[in-house]
């Protein structure tokens, strides 16, 4: 990255910050000391975040219970300590920033999109029996990071751009090379090293476009980075306006990425419709009608079905 680019943003007043709450949750998660009691405690200083985590340890997308989950402890219990800390961090990320980025800048898309490629990133997580499932739905919301560092940096000329790419995400990165020979990707690692976040995760988000830029040196490491990858295009499907286009670009990236032929590309997508409801509850947030959602899944399903040009 450019120096003086790199100085303008390090100069900005107005970057995103680590929420305090999640910052407190990793590093409990992270002492093998740390009971579920007392993450409890510590999560229980923020009713709102109690509300949410209650909901997903009841819901069908986590696995539900058959005992209705009313206490915080139990919930910490029944989904894990990696699983608190994430969603106490996604929670508190889109709660604190979501309002981050000029007058002229898309907050609703910008937010759709992340939530989406969230969802898809653990669902492939799943999929590909990756153990750190967590920390790649993490990775999947952090990915686009580096969109409002930009949007904080440089003000009303990136909310311009990113109007003008028309919510392309491949036409957005294109347009932050042309004028700043760099693009959210690499600021987004970068903030994400600034935050102190596990290495992976900071490859995760620089290898979100091209996977090529991000250093791994185990299986494990270079499937969550295809799983962040990958999540994007996917949650395409439902941000660009252009949707045959992403669907093509979604089922191709699947084939290349993992290996996952049209049929497993079809039961990706219906996985991600049937735990939209759940996100868009969790981050408060519509992420689409009814019947949008489905148009989609009857798109892909024809793309997939079409027969090959001769």
């Amino acid at each position: 990255m450019d120096p003086q680019i790199l100085q303008r943003i390090k100069n900005c007043k107005t970057l995103p910050a680590i929420p305090a709450l999640p910052l407190q949750v990793l590093q409990m998660c992270r002492d093998d000391k740390a009971s579920a009691q007392q993450v409890g405690e510590v999560i229980s200083k923020d009713p709102s975040f109690v509300a949410k985590l209650l909901n997903v340890a009841n819901s069908s997308f986590y696995g539900g219970s058959r005992h209705k989950v009313t206490t915080v402890t139990h919930a910490v219990t029944l989904l894990g300590m990696n699983a608190i800390a994430t969603l106490a961090f996604c929670f508190s990320l889109y709660r604190d920033l979501r309002k981050k980025g000029g007058e002229a800048f898309d907050h609703t898309h910008f937010w759709h999109r992340c939530i989406l490629a969230s969802l898809a990133a653990k669902i492939l997580a799943k999929r590909v029996r990756v153990i750190n499932e967590e920390e790649i739905f993490l990775a999947g919301l952090l990915q686009d990071l580096g969109v409002l560092v930009m949007s904080e940096a440089f003000g009303n000329e990136y909310g311009v751009m990113y109007q003008k790419a028309n919510q392309d995400h491949h036409a957005l990165e294109e347009l932050e090379q042309g004028r700043w020979k760099t693009d959210h990707c690499e600021i987004g690692a970068w903030l994400a090293e600034t935050w102190e976040l596990p290495e992976i995760l900071r490859e995760a988000v620089r290898g979100s476009h091209q996977s090529s830029l991000a250093s791994f040196e185990d299986e494990a490491s270079r499937l969550t980075i295809m799983c962040v990858a990958l999540s994007g295009r996917l949650a395409d499907m439902w941000c660009n306006p252009q949707t045959e286009i992403a669907i093509q670009t979604a089922i191709d990236a699947s084939h290349e990425f993992l290996d996952i032929d049209s049929e497993g590309v079809m039961e990706v997508a219906k996985r991600i419709s049937e735990g939209i409801p759940d996100m868009s509850a969790f981050f408060q947030v519509s992420l689409g009608k009814p019947e949008d959602i489905q148009k989609v899944l009857d798109l892909l399903e024809q793309a997939i079905n079409e027969p090959a040009p001769t």
